[in-house]
């Protein structure tokens, strides 16, 4: 029976004990003190969503393929903000460079009663240019979008936020209020944000963005901007990617082609995943017509191998479009390079 096996880690890559593991709502696992968890499914797939949550952090959902082997390492990272308020009144808040606005009497618990005197809110934003912070971050990179495709997107923000009563209840809101919410735009992507992106919610269930409306760019503030009439959970601010499908090569340092390796390739605003065949190859849906970095991981009978002590390896993408159908013909998802991996002493 396959197994996704892994340890839960905190920003500090320290364990994370006591995270529960769930699986479409229901919990399958819970980490021990060294933050190992192991999970056995059914069958073999190639995305099964799991969403691991401990005190303190936001809950993260990752996409794993059961026929990847190797230890799998799920970051959690803390919760930044909690605010306490009095539901009754207007809340206007200033969190980092974002902001959130709360009408008076807008909340309402899942009965649609009134919360009481006081509520809490929680609210933590990604910096989607920093790979760790990206790793903390639920999906992988593929979202809905309103005319109900599937792409690969493009990450201005990646944001928690969260209301719940004095017993710890979630709230939602009343059915004619909405909140307004400005979502700071990391620098490093001031001069290639668009004016308008689409806003998603995070189906934990599928691993999937959905996009259920639009944010506009406000270039004074080098915010995003919009009005919600529903929250909960992770929320994004993304645009459809142009990708190219690429081929990679994962091999030894010896020369023998690496079956089953877990690769990641990661750009400036996403990461993209995939596991290699039996030929030690596999296609990732990257930008095109940009570089991008790339690591593996995999066990073969009693080896461990990774590509952590050559370093990350940086490849370029070539200069036309095209999808995950592409994949398998040399044209459309050409052979871009070959990933080395080194064994690892002392598991």
């Amino acid at each position: 029976m396959p197994q996704i096996i892994g340890h839960v880690l905190n920003d500090e890559r320290h364990p994370v004990p006591n995270a529960r593991v769930s699986l479409k709502g229901r919990q399958v696992a819970e980490t021990g003190a060294d933050g190992f968890f192991a999970v056995k499914v059914a069958k073999p797939e190639s995305r099964i969503a799991l969403t691991f949550a401990a005190e303190g952090y936001v809950p993260n959902t990752k996409v794993f393929d059961s026929a990847a082997t190797g230890t799998n390492a799920v970051a959690l990272w803390p919760v930044a903000y909690r605010v306490t308020f009095d539901p009754s009144r207007d809340l206007d808040v200033g969190l980092g460079s974002s902001r959130i606005r709360v009408p008076a009497r807008a909340l309402a618990g899942a009965g649609m009663e009134r919360p009481g005197s006081a509520a809490t809110l929680r609210f933590t934003l990604f910096d989607v240019t920093s790979r760790q912070q990206r790793a903390a971050a639920p999906g992988d990179f593929s979202g809905r979008l309103l005319d109900r495709g599937i792409r690969r997107l493009s990450s201005y923000g990646i944001f928690d936020l969260g209301i719940s009563d004095s017993a710890g209840r979630p709230l939602g809101l009343r059915p004619d209020a909405r909140i307004d919410l400005s979502i700071s735009v990391p620098r490093r992507l001031a001069d290639s944000a668009p004016q308008r992106v689409g806003f998603f919610d995070f189906d934990t269930g599928a691993g999937l963005w959905n996009q259920v409306g639009t944010f506009e760019l406000a270039r004074t503030t080098l915010t995003y901007n919009g009005t919600v009439t529903s929250f909960g959970g992770a929320h994004n601010l993304d645009d459809p990617q142009d990708t190219v499908c690429v081929t990679l090569k994962v091999q030894s340092i010896w020369g023998y082609a690496i079956p089953f390796a877990s690769v990641t390739a990661h750009g400036l605003q996403y990461d993209s995943s995939g596991t290699t065949d039996a030929n030690g190859l596999v296609c990732l849906l990257v930008q095109r017509n940009a570089s991008f970095s790339a690591g593996a991981f995999a066990t073969v009978g009693t080896s461990h191998y990774t590509s952590a002590p050559l370093a990350q390896q940086s490849f370029t993408s070539p200069d036309f479009s095209s999808g995950a159908g592409s994949c398998g013909d040399p044209a459309l998802c050409p052979l871009v390079g070959t990933l080395l991996v080194d064994l690892i002493v002392g598991l």
